[in-house]
């Protein structure tokens, strides 16, 4: 379908009509970019097989948590990052659309501005857990054990989802600001490098520098990923889900509000 034809057609639609419109659309452009399928599915796989064997040897370091293999303490981790590394999927489709035009002809719909940006996330939603149901086949012809309850996955999937919801408000804001997708994907890489390495991911935070101890306190990141292990662990306490859950909703809102700060200085600039 037509740039042209896809506007009018949600134009026409109502609010539940023109959301799912745009979802189903996101979907399926995702579907037909093999690059994108590749990189937030299959990429996910291949980090979760390389890094667990390259890094196993973090398993016999001071610090790290007695009695469980490195595949157990890998896999919550790359959930997480995945979700992260996919995030950049959404700043990458802002930003075409502004290149081919479609931004504008949403601009001009009777609709909410902020609707394209839900589909987004939606579509990031399903994506998130289609990966999660892949990475955990592969952790577990790797070894990898859930040690938690039924009602641990379910928590689990909520701060998976709440923190894919709050990447992809945080990359689309900067799709939406850039407008090139070149340009788009060498910011989304400084700005996910951080979120992914500066957290527990990888090794305990204890093992880090005093600042970057610091900086991980207060990264959506290394909250979600540490409420994650205690899911998978089947030790995760409520407080750790809600601090999960507040940090990625707490970035999710800050980022959401940005753009409707913006309007009344843009508003004022041009009195």
């Amino acid at each position: 379908m037509s740039t042209t034809h896809t506007a009018t057609a949600i134009g026409r639609s109502s609010f539940g009509g023109r959301l799912a419109a745009l979802t189903v659309r996101n979907l399926r452009t995702s579907a037909r970019v093999p690059q994108l399928l590749m990189f937030s599915l299959t990429m996910p796989m291949a980090m979760l097989v390389l890094f667990s064997q390259v890094f196993r040897s973090v398993a016999a370091g001071p610090g790290f948590p007695a009695g469980i293999g490195y595949i157990v303490f890998l896999t919550p981790a790359m959930l997480a990052v995945s979700t992260v590394m996919a995030g950049t999927n959404a700043g990458v489709s802002a930003a075409i659309d502004h290149t081919n035009g479609l931004h504008d002809r949403f601009a001009a719909l009777p609709m909410r501005s902020s609707l394209p940006g839900v589909a987004r996330t939606l579509n990031e939603a399903v994506f998130t857990l289609v990966r999660a149901a892949l990475l955990g086949i592969a952790a577990v012809a790797l070894g990898f054990e859930f040690y938690g309850t039924a009602l641990d996955a379910v928590a689990a999937l909520v701060v998976l989802v709440v923190l894919a919801g709050a990447m992809s408000a945080l990359f689309g804001l900067i799709g939406d600001r850039l407008r090139r997708p070149d340009v788009v994907q060498f910011a989304g890489m400084m700005v996910m490098m951080p979120l992914m390495f500066i957290s527990s991911a990888f090794a305990p935070i204890e093992t880090m520098p005093g600042c970057m101890q610091g900086l991980a306190t207060v990264n959506p990141v290394a909250h979600a990923t540490d409420a994650l292990r205690g899911h998978v662990l089947g030790t995760a306490t409520a407080g750790d889900t809600i601090a999960a859950l507040v940090a990625a909703l707490g970035l999710w809102a800050a980022v959401t509000a940005v753009p409707v700060l913006a309007r009344p200085m843009r508003s004022a600039r041009g009195r």
